[in-house]
This record gives structure tokens, C-alpha cells and sequence, in this order.
């Protein structure tokens, strides 16, 4: 075969046949290449792998080929390596690389080779392609390596690994996204994997810089004889000369004349050319060529030029690249400009977030550009302010980016999913800092549930190499559990993003996903759950993870736990194990199905719903209504009942009612009754007798006191009496509390009553928070929110009016949807606002006054019919109030 790649005439059998004796003639031990897998010769002959994977089981049942078991399996030329070795294999499956060794380490024509393989060797079933020392990490330096550009970066280490000398490359992609970037990146690593000398060169040569004058250009790229044309008056060497012996980087291709193609078409099929002018002389070289284009290759370039490329890489715009890389590179830059500057560098998070989603159409170098401006601007502003420290923050690039911001409601869900964005309000880059900024960022514990499901596993192993038994283990894990509820209740609960799928697909490879699916499908009528995407996932995340450890011998475990083997989940995650195996061809250690039990066990407390009941019993047309409605939006769920007593409604329908109810939704843990006063609070006892149904009830009730124990209910650990105590002692609001049980259990608490809706947010602060912060796209809700509450504070302070929980919701939310209005110049208008200005007055001078501070905090400037709309609502309040 040349190297200009397999022909495509022959049948598909012989053109993999033909591939793989090419590849083991060059086989190197001393780089630890055992062997080529299917995916690696399926790359090159750009045939799907299941193909390539059919035609060499044929080949080893023709007796042609050599098969070695592992993960993966690996293929060799059968009469290659007997030649290349003189020996007679008799046989051509090998149940690993190990058994293969020793029969050719007895011919000593090879015993140097073995002998530096064997020390090279870290585990027999390392991938074939990749470089046992770590070589291939130069690629590590370029984002998206192991995520958007995976594909592309497994292409370009195989085409400078493929023998003799490498395969001639094409790199395909728009302005901006990196192609000259890459093509020194495989020129570095074909430095370190030995295919090109230390000192070999790189030469880059950009065919547009002559393309207005085509002989300039072949000039300066093949060389000329003196008299070639006007003007050459000496004889001259081109880069041609200059990159012999190493690679030629054409940037522009398209832009190079046909001639210039028909010129290389020599240098590429026989390694020979000619300068300009010269028409007999040829001249040798040893050239690797990597080519780049932004056009269409099938419009631009010679039919005949393209098919002696053999490597035809496709690099994606930055729209079609990953939120994960591209927040990568948006740090990157930034830590690249704080070097520059030498100055701390601090940007907010809502920077962070515009410049992740905004179009970029010029891709990497745009980002790169527009990163660098903000810079610049931001560290003369701080020059001129003779500051120390260089801030960017929304309004110093809102008016560059205005059309931008208004776009970033529709990709709040997408970055949610994926970073923790919202859980801070800047980052700050230091000149030195280099590797640490993605942890700040990066989710480093769980957004969605599958990202729960993956945690929890990874728990249970760190517990389990720890040595901590299996009862420890599991109560480690139900505190996760717990956690995990009290905290995300609200937030993505039954929600796996497409971005997710696509994401976890370019991570583990399709056979594990496959298998595991599989599996579920088969035990999915033993399993007391319903399996679904976040489980199959995290269990394939988990046993790619896995794989890779085994591969490496990283992963131990201790010896010394004790399981109980009759259990369900144990008998479940043995089967489970046993079936990877079997699909997989790979050995799992018996500790695993132990892990796999544990996790097993967490999702089933996961998928119970059998929460205690929370049920708000009020006097009023819709007083206990609006207090469950307000907390169940709040944590997004649907959990809080209500039933509301009229004035009028005698005591027993009442009662009659809410047994019924009671009934309905007790799921086997009880129902806690929150109620006002007078005859309702004697109704747990009643109806504790009456059905025998565990109740409790605490007096009262206001909705704070809803929002705390709707989300105490829904927490997998917690009983009826745990849930009063903790209701009682994180809320103020609360007098006496009296629990019912089957067992008499009497719970009596004191506590103060406070009208301030403080309580609130000092008991569930981040819960609150975080129902803000869904109404929020990209405003620093937590700086708001604390600036909202002084604001609001001194109002109610100095109307001398009480500053109930109502007030406090409504302003709070009406105020952060005015402030992202203003930062996005939308504000709303109001008509006959200067109307309600002058019979106002005093009043809309106060809300004036007070919100100068979050004026001067966020660089805007709200406008008047936007505080109209705040003494509005004061105004209503006072009005209610008297």
C-alpha cells in the first residue's frame, strides 16, 4: 500500500486484510503497539466498524489473521509476523498480549524488541494505537480532546502513526476554529512518538499571502532556477527543501493555483519535484503534508489532489462544540490576559454566562478577540481609576453585546444542566492561577439527578476502597440521599437534558451503553423501580470509568468487607455483573457487584414517594390555598393540600372533609396538619382514632412554616415526629404542636411567634434563593437579593408599616425581573405614570431614594415608570394595611 491509503477497488474483506498487513509490517514493541483494533483500521478506510468487525472474524476463520483477546481486541497480519520473526504460529487466537509474547520471546531474533515491549507494557489490554508511555498527552493541549474533539484527535494520531511515514492530511473547518492550532499539535506529536526526528521541521506557509500572483507563489513553495521568470536571477530553494524531512503545514489550500496542485501530485505519489523553470531535475524529499481550507473542498480542489489525501479531518464550529469546552475556553483566555496584565482579574458570572452562548461566528479567534477587548477595556478603566484589581461585569459590555443578552433566557435551562453558575457571583483569576478555575465552574457534585445517580456510585467506591463496612456505607449514602432532597427538591427533578445524552454518548462507548441497556431490559421484572435514562447512564459512566481503572491496575479495593449475599440487590448486581462480562469480555472483580447492590439500593430510596402527607387547614375563603400554592411553587412540586374553611362551614363538614383527605393521601407515614386555630387543632387526635392513621399537627400555621415542612416531607428519612421537631425549632412563627400516633406520642414545644417574614429567609434561605434564582437568566440574584432586602427594610421602616410575608415575595420577585429588564434596556412603561408620580409624591420620592445604591451597585439607572410600578404595590399594602 502507499501512503496514500487503501484503494477503494476490492472488495471490502481484502481492502481490511490489505490495511492490517500494511500496519503489521510496521509494527513497533518498542512503542508498545501490540496489535490494531477494529475501530482503528475503521477509521481509515472510513467503513463502519460493525463492517470491519465482520471481515476479521472471517479473516481469523480463514486462518489469515491473528485474533488476541482483551478489551479491546487486537488484530496482527499472520504471515507478516511469521516473517518478520521466522516462526510458524499454529495457531491465530491468543487469549491475551501476554501469551503472545512469551511464544515470540523465544526466538531470539527478537529478543531486544521483547525485552524493551516488556518493560513498556503496563497492561495487556492497553489500546493498540495509543503510546504506553503517555506520549499522546501533547494532545491534552488542546481543549475539547476528550470531548468534541475526540474523534478528530483519535484521527490525527492515527494518521502520523500510520506506516511508514504517516498519512497526508486534510483539515476541514470555518474561520477560527483552531486548524492551524491542530496541525502543531500532530507535528508535536509525531516529535514525541518518534515518527519524525526531535529537530524535524515545521514549516507553515499560508497560500493566500501569493494568491494574487501564482508564480510568485510556486516560487516561494517549490523553489526556482535562475531565468525561471522575470526578476529570478539566481537559483532559489522553496520550502519544499526547507520542510524535508518533516511537515508541511499549506494554510489556504484552496487558494493554491491548479498547476501548484498538479506540482505536488509528484511530490506526494513518488516523493520527487521540480522547482520552477526546471524541466528535467528532479529532487528528493521526505514530506509529510497537512493541508487547511474553509471552502468547499469538492468546489476548490482538484478531484486528483483530494484523492491522495487519505486523512480528511472535520474540526466544528464553536456552536457545535460543548458548553464544557467552551467554558474551558473562555477561562483559558482569561487566565491568559490576568498573566498579561499582572493584575487580579475578576468576572462576573453573568459575563461568564453571555460569553458562553452568545454567536461567535468567527469561533475560537473571535472568542479570543472579544475576551481580549473586555480586557483591554476593563484594565484601562482601572489604570484611569488608578485601581489595583480589574472588575468586568455586565453593564461595562452590555451595550457591545445588547442584542446578545436577550437571547440567554432560552439557554438558561442548557447551562444549568451543566454548570453551577448560578451558585456564585464571580471569579476571580490570579497571574499565577492555571489549572483550578474549572473546578469553580464545573459541577463538581450534581445539577440533575443522573448527575446524583453517578455521585452516589462514586461515593460507594471511595467508602468501599476505605475499607467502612457495608452498614456504614449504606448510612453514609442515605445521608447523601437526604441531602441530595434537601437541597434539589426543586431543581431538575425529572428533567435529563438532550445536551446530558449527547454528552454521556461521546464518553462511554457504545458497546457498555448497549450492554447496559440490555441488562435493565432483562431484570427490569426484578427490580422494585423504574429504570430509566439517568440510571442507565450513570451505570455506564460508571463501568466505562471502571474499565479504564482496571486497564491502568489503579483500582483496589479492600478485601476485608463483609456483604450480605442473600439480599436482593446483591443477587440483582451479581447477574448485572456477570452479563457485562459477558458482553463486554472483561473480568469485574466480585467487590464491584457489592457497589453496584449499594447503588442499587440508594436509587430504589431515591424512586419512593411515599412521603408523609402535608395538609394546610385554614379559616378563610382561600387563606390555607395560598399558603400551600405559594410553597409548592417555591420547591416546585405539588405536595402541600390545602382545604379552607369558610366562616360559615360548620365544624363537623369541615372535619368530615379533611378525613377524607387525610385518607387520600396517606402513603403508609402520615399526614402532618398545619392549622390556624380554635377547633382545628384538635382533629389529629379525631382522626388518629377514627382510622388509625398516624397524624400530627402544629398550630399556627403560616407559609414559611408550609414552605419548611412541605420540604422536611419529602426527605426519604425523616417520621412524622422528627418532621414536628424540626418544623418547630426553625421556625418562629410556631406556638404548640401536638403529634398523634398510634402509640400516643404527645409532642409539646414553646416557642416565640414572629410576625417578621425574616424567619423565612433565615430558616430556608437557600431554598428561597433558589426559587429566585429561576426567575433570573443571568443577574447575580444572591447581590440582589441582599440589596433588595436593605432596600425593602428601610422602606417598611420608615412608613412605619409590619412587613409581612406577602409584601416580601411580591417585591422581591417584581424587583429582579425590573432589574434584568433595565440591564437588558427593556424596561416596562406605565401609562399615566406621571399621574400616580404627583399624587404620590412623598412616596415615590422614598422608593426613589432607596434604590440609588442598587443604581449605583449595577451601573443602571431604572427608570421612573419602573419605580411606579414599586409604589404601586407598597401602596396597595398600605392601603390593606389600615
Amino acid at each position: 500500500m502507499s501512503r496514500n491509503g487503501i484503494t477503494k477497488e476490492g472488495n471490502r474483506k481484502e481492502r481490511v486484510y490489505l490495511c492490517l498487513k500494511d500496519l503489521t509490517k510496521s509494527i513497533n514493541f518498542n512503542i508498545g503497539v501490540l496489535g490494531f483494533d477494529s475501530t482503528y483500521i475503521s477509521d481509515f478506510l472510513n467503513i463502519h466498524r460493525t463492517g470491519v468487525s465482520r471481515e476479521l472474524n472471517n479473516l481469523v476463520r480463514d486462518n489469515r489473521i491473528i485474533k488476541v483477546m482483551g478489551k479491546p481486541v487486537l488484530y496482527l497480519d499472520k504471515r507478516g509476523l511469521e516473517e518478520m520473526y521466522n516462526i510458524n504460529l499454529h495457531k491465530n487466537i491468543f487469549p491475551n498480549s501476554n501469551s503472545l509474547i512469551k511464544l515470540l520471546d523465544n526466538k531470539p531474533s527478537i529478543e531486544s524488541n521483547i525485552e524493551d515491549l516488556n518493560k513498556e507494557i503496563i497492561d495487556e489490554s492497553k489500546e493498540p494505537h495509543s503510546i504506553i508511555n503517555n506520549r499522546d498527552e501533547i494532545f491534552n493541549e488542546i481543549i475539547g480532546w476528550d470531548d468534541s474533539l475526540k474523534k478528530q484527535v483519535n484521527q490525527a494520531k492515527a494518521a502520523i502513526l500510520y506506516p511508514p511515514n504517516g498519512l497526508h492530511t486534510l483539515l476541514l473547518g470555518p474561520t477560527g476554529v483552531g486548524k492551524t492550532t491542530f496541525a502543531e499539535i500532530m507535528y508535536k506529536y509525531s516529535i514525541e512518538v518518534g515518527t519524525l526526528k526531535e529537530n524535524s521541521p515545521y514549516i507553515l506557509f499560508n497560500c493566500a499571502d501569493y494568491a494574487g500572483n501564482p508564480q510568485l507563489l510556486l516560487s516561494h513553495l517549490f523553489g526556482h532556477v535562475k531565468g525561471a521568470f522575470t526578476g529570478a536571477d539566481k537559483d532559489k530553494k522553496g520550502l519544499v527543501d526547507s520542510a524535508n524531512g518533516g511537515i508541511l503545514f499549506l494554510d489556504e489550500v484552496h487558494r493554491l493555483p491548479p498547476e501548484g496542485q498538479e506540482m505536488l501530485f509528484s511530490l506526494i505519489d513518488r516523493g520527487s519535484f521540480r522547482r520552477l523553470g526546471e524541466s528535467e531535475s528532479n529532487h528528493k524529499a521526505n514530506i509529510l503534508i497537512i493541508a487547511a481550507t474553509t471552502e468547499d473542498v469538492n468546489k476548490s480542489i482538484l478531484n486528483t489532489f483530494l484523492r491522495r489525501i487519505p486523512c480528511v479531518i472535520n474540526l466544528p464550529n464553536l456552536v457545535d462544540r460543548s458548553l464544557n469546552d467552551r467554558l474551558k475556553l473562555v477561562l483559558d483566555f482569561f487566565t491568559v490576559e490576568a498573566k498579561k496584565i499582572k493584575l487580579p482579574l475578576t468576572i462576573s458570572a453573568e459575563v461568564i454566562k453571555l460569553l458562553l452562548i452568545y454567536d461567535c461566528p468567527g469561533n475560537i479567534g473571535q472568542l479570543k478577540n472579544d475576551i481580549k477587548l473586555i480586557s483591554a477595556n476593563a484594565f484601562a478603566e482601572t489604570v484611569i481609576n488608578n485601581g489595583n484589581h480589574v472588575f468586568i461585569d455586565l453593564p461595562q459590555i452590555s451595550s457591545r453585546f445588547k442584542d446578545i443578552i436577550f437571547t440567554l433566557d432560552s439557554k438558561r435551562d442548557d447551562l444549568n444542566n451543566i454548570f453551577i453558575i448560578n451558585a456564585i457571583s464571580e471569579v476571580t483569576i490570579n497571574e499565577n492561577d492555571d489549572n483550578e478555575l474549572e473546578n469553580i465552574l464545573l459541577d463538581s457534585s450534581y445539577k440533575t439527578e443522573g448527575d446524583f445517580y453517578e455521585n452516589i456510585l462514586k461515593k460507594s467506591r471511595e467508602y468501599f476502597v476505605q475499607g467502612k463496612s457495608v452498614d456504614l456505607i449504606k448510612n453514609e449514602i442515605a445521608l447523601e440521599i437526604e441531602n441530595y432532597f434537601s437541597k434539589n427538591i426543586n431543581r431538575n427533578k425529572n428533567k435529563y437534558s438532550d445536551h446530558k445524552e449527547d454528552l454521556i454518548a461521546k464518553i462511554v462507548s457504545k458497546d457498555i451503553l448497549d450492554s447496559i441497556e440490555d441488562i435493565f431490559e432483562e431484570f427490569k421484572g426484578y427490580l422494585e423501580f423504574e429504570v430509566d435514562k439517568k440510571i442507565v447512564y450513570s451505570l455506564a459512566l460508571h463501568v466505562e470509568t471502571l474499565i479504564g481503572k482496571l486497564k491502568s491496575g489503579t483500582q483496589k479495593y479492600n478485601s476485608d468487607i463483609k456483604f450480605d449475599k442473600k439480599s436482593n440487590e446483591y443477587i440483582i448486581s451479581q447477574r448485572i455483573k456477570e452479563r457485562l462480562e459477558e458482553s463486554l469480555n472483561i473480568v469485574i472483580p466480585n467487590e464491584e457487584a457489592i457497589i453496584i447492590s449499594i447503588f442499587l439500593a440508594a436509587v430504589k430510596e431515591t424512586k419512593k414517594e411515599d412521603y408523609i402527607g402535608v395538609l394546610v387547614i385554614a379559616h378563610g375563603e382561600s387563606t390555607a390555598t395560598s399558603m400551600a400554592n405559594v410553597a409548592n411553587e417555591l420547591l416546585g412540586v405539588n405536595h402541600a393540600k390545602a382545604i379552607d374553611m369558610s366562616l360559615e362551614e360548620s365544624v363537623q363538614s369541615t372535619f368530615e372533609r379533611v378525613l377524607d383527605k387525610v385518607k387520600e393521601m396517606d402513603n403508609g407515614r402520615g399526614v402532618l396538619l398545619l392549622v390556624d386555630m380554635g377547633s382545628l387543632t384538635t382533629f389529629s387526635q379525631m382522626i388518629t382514632d377514627n382510622t388509625g392513621i398516624i397524624t400530627g399537627v402544629v398550630k399556627m400555621v403560616s407559609t414559611p412554616m408550609v414552605i419548611e415542612a412541605t420540604r422536611k416531607a419529602m426527605m426519604p428519612n425523616v417520621n412524622l415526629n422528627t418532621l414536628i421537631k424540626e418544623v418547630n425549632s426553625m421556625s418562629q412563627y410556631i406556638g404548640k404542636s401536638v403529634s398523634n400516633s398510634k402509640d400516643d406520642i404527645e409532642i409539646k414545644f414553646n416557642t416565640e411567634k414572629n410576625n417578621s417574614y425574616n424567619s423565612l429567609l433565615c430558616v430556608n434561605e437557600d431554598k428561597f434563593l433558589d426559587a429566585l434564582e429561576q426567575t433570573t437568566t443571568f443577574l447575580n440574584t444572591k447581590k440582589a437579593y441582599n440589596l433588595l432586602n436593605e432596600i425593602l427594610n428601610n422602606i417598611t421602616d420608615k412608613l412605619n408599616i409590619i412587613q409581612n410575608d406577602g409584601l416580601t415575595v411580591k417585591f422581591l420577585f417584581h424587583c429582579l425581573s425590573m432589574l434584568e429588564r433595565v440591564i437588558k434596556n427593556g424596561a416596562l412603561e406605565y401609562k399615566n405614570f406621571r399621574k400616580v408620580k404627583d399624587s404620590k409624591a412623598n412616596l415615590f420620592e422614598l422608593v426613589k431614594s432607596s434604590f440609588q445604591d442598587i443604581e449605583n451597585s449595577f451601573g443602571i439607572t431604572i427608570p421612573d415608570s419602573e419605580l411606579t410600578y414599586i409604589v404601586e404595590l407598597l401602596d396597595i399594602h398600605i392601603e390593606e394595611a389600615r
